[in-house]
Formats: C-alpha cells, structure tokens, sequence
C-alpha cells in the first residue's frame, strides 16, 4: 500500500484487525551508500527488512510505515539527499507524519500508537514521537541517538542536512520512551550513546547481553510495552 506523504507516496505495510492500540514500525536506513561508502546508492531499500519481519512476529493493528523513496525505484523528486545525508532531515519527518496521518485517517478507530523504530528507525521515531501524534509509546531498538557521536565513531561525514535527536532540548513529557540495545552491537556501541540516552527525559534504558545490532525481537520488548 502506499500512503500520501506529501510530496512522496510512502511504501507501506499494513496489518488490519480488531483494535484500538497500534504498532507502528519504521525500517532502518538500509543501503544508502555502496562500495564502502564511496558512491551513492541509486536504491537505499533495505533486502532484508528487518522492522518488518518482526512486524510479522506481533499481533493486532500495526502498520510498517515507509520512508520517503524506500521501497520504490526512480520515483519523482527522489534526490539522494534523503537517503543520505538528509535522511532524518525535517522533509523526511514531515512527509512521514502525513503519511502516518493517512493512515489513521483511515483507521478511525486507533485512538493511540506505539513507534518502534530499528536502527536509523528509531532516529525517526524519536522525532516523529515529538510531533502532534496520538503516540504513547516510543520504543528504539539499536539506534543511534546521537548522530554526532555515531558518524564520528565510523569516520563517516556527520548527517549535515538531518535532526539529531541529541539537540532536542524541550521533549514531550506526555508518552514514555524506551531505549535498547544490543551489549555486543558494533555498529551502534551501546556505550558511546548511554550518555545521550540519559539526557532524554524519563527514557529507559536497556542494554541486552548476547545480542548485536539485530537486537531486538519483539519477544524482548513487546511483554514489556502491551498497552
């Protein structure tokens, strides 16, 4: 299915039952670079979408809410930028809070939603979570919520034309945040981020041993986090 998110139609999944509570997943940021970081990938879309399979691994109302110029090739207005260094700039927030607003014009019945992001998702669900939402509940899996930190942990260029969580100064007081990661994750070190986590107000923290970056399956957090 595809949603309206302004100026791009979000790829999108979606489970439809009974409910009044939603599941909301948003994918990593797949492959938006190649050859080592050298060229730019004409297709970030992910080919194993991780957010999507543990989607599958849940049950009740859940939607798998796209990414500007993810899961589709060539489309209109689709410049690099927003897979690259603008991948969690304020367009692609904007265009996901349409999108995700679609869909719950569409679903009238959901009154509340819960975003779970994985990896460069949970960049995006933390900023997504401070928009006019019906959010309760934002749960991170892996992800690195200071950009800053994280680009110059790998040596990459910083994300320039993005938000980065770590500069909120003023967050929502009206939904709980829940932060996990994977004790032996390389890609995002648990400690280079413990103390960005613990700048957000009332976050949790959970870091879970024996786990990498594929942490973590819905067996781990959804017990914890069922409205």
């Amino acid at each position: 299915m595809s949603l309206a998110g302004g100026d791009y139609l979000l790829h999108s999944y979606q489970r439809e039952v009974a409910g009044r509570h939603a599941l909301v997943f948003i994918e990593g940021d797949g492959r938006p670079w190649r050859a080592g970081g050298r060229v730019v990938s004409p297709d970030p879309t992910p080919a194993r979408p991780q957010a999507l399979i543990w989607m599958g691994q849940t049950s009740g109302p859940a939607l798998y809410l796209g990414r500007p110029c993810y899961g589709v090739q060539a489309a209109p207005g689709c410049d690099p930028l927003l897979w690259t260094y603008g991948r969690y700039s304020t367009a692609v927030v904007d265009s996901m809070v349409l999108g995700l607003g679609d869909w719950l014009d569409q679903h009238p019945d959901i009154e509340t939603i819960t975003l779970v992001g994985y990896s460069g998702g949970g960049v995006l669900a933390l900023l997504l979570g401070e928009r006019d939402l019906p959010v309760t509940q934002v749960i991170t899996l892996s992800s690195p919520v200071d950009t800053d930190i994280w680009s110059d942990h790998h040596r990459y260029g910083r994300l320039f034309a993005s938000l980065n969580p770590a500069a909120i100064r003023l967050w929502r007081a009206d939904r709980q945040r829940y932060l996990y990661f994977g004790a032996n994750d390389t890609q995002v070190p648990p400690p280079l981020f413990i103390g960005s986590a613990k700048q957000i107000p009332h976050a949790q923290l959970h870091i879970v041993p024996g786990v990498g970056h594929q942490c973590c399956a819905p067996t781990i957090w959804l017990p914890q986090h069922t409205p």
